[in-house]
């Protein structure tokens, strides 16, 4: 028997909490996942994926929704300029559309986004339109958004397809930044039946397992939803680990990695 452990960390939004955050001595495993939402600002998110990167061996980094809201009307630029400032900092992977193997495990990451049909009850076009008037989209920034949930969803399943005959690889983590299956968050009942709620999620994402025929799939760990999930469904362990906002209920004034561990 082998294992693999990390720490899952995500949802730190940093900029609406009055610590400084400090990972001295927090660190439970070698590696960290994080899995998005680190915070709006790149200069204070370059900070902690610096700090972070001094207290682990590697920190597989994926970027979440928050990371681009300042150039979220430019979402391929936002890309290319996020993965510009993250390639130099030292122990740190930029996990979108990425794969990295330790130890006979994949690590496979993508943001996810959202289609606007999580629950395909919940007309997807007013979820669309209340997004717009939320946070003063254009159309076009709708349309990107969208495109970008079914590039993400197609490299997940293109990835997990091509690691099946891969001999090195044993196992599979899956990261998204946003929730893989409404199913998981369908008891928030200060999310369900709102137009909020096709935000949360894609809900393609889980089309990956069906491509999983040598069942590699161990673990999926997303972030975006700030309530605790971490449940096992048909043989797949699906956990976060969010901190969430400070200026909300929904966080952690305590906070600490969660020790993942991946045995095979």
């Amino acid at each position: 028997m082998m294992e693999l452990n990390f720490d899952l960390i995500s949802d730190l939004h940093l900029e609406t909490w009055d610590d400084e955050f400090d990972w001295s001595n927090r660190a439970t495993s070698a590696y960290a996942v994080v899995a998005g939402d680190v915070c709006k600002d790149r200069n204070l998110l370059i900070k902690c994926l610096s700090d972070l990167g001094k207290n682990y061996q590697a920190v597989f980094y994926l970027d979440g929704n928050d990371e681009h809201k300042n150039n979220i009307d430019n979402l391929t630029g936002s890309y290319k300029d996020l993965y510009k400032k993250i390639t130099h900092i030292r122990n740190v992977v930029y996990l979108q559309d990425n794969v990295v193997v330790v130890d006979g495990v994949a690590i496979l990451g993508t943001n996810g986004w959202w289609g606007y049909d999580f629950d395909p009850v919940i007309n997807p076009e007013q979820s669309a339109e209340w997004h717009k008037e939320k946070d003063g989209l254009s159309q076009s920034t709708i349309d990107s958004i969208r495109r970008m949930s079914t590039n993400d969803v197609n490299y997940m399943i293109g990835s997990v397809k091509r690691l099946q005959t891969h001999l090195d690889v044993k196992k599979i983590v899956m990261v998204t930044h946003t929730v893989p299956d409404a199913n998981l968050i369908t008891h928030d009942i200060q999310l369900s039946n709102t137009l909020r709620f096709n935000t949360m999620g894609n809900r393609f994402m889980n089309h990956a397992l069906d491509v999983d025929t040598e069942k590699k799939i161990h673990t999926w760990c997303f972030g975006h939803y700030h309530g605790d999930v971490d449940q096992i469904r048909e043989g797949v362990r699906y956990v976060n680990n969010c901190r969430g906002r400070g200026d909300t209920p929904w966080s952690k004034w305590v906070y600490h990695p969660k020790r993942i561990t991946i045995d095979y």
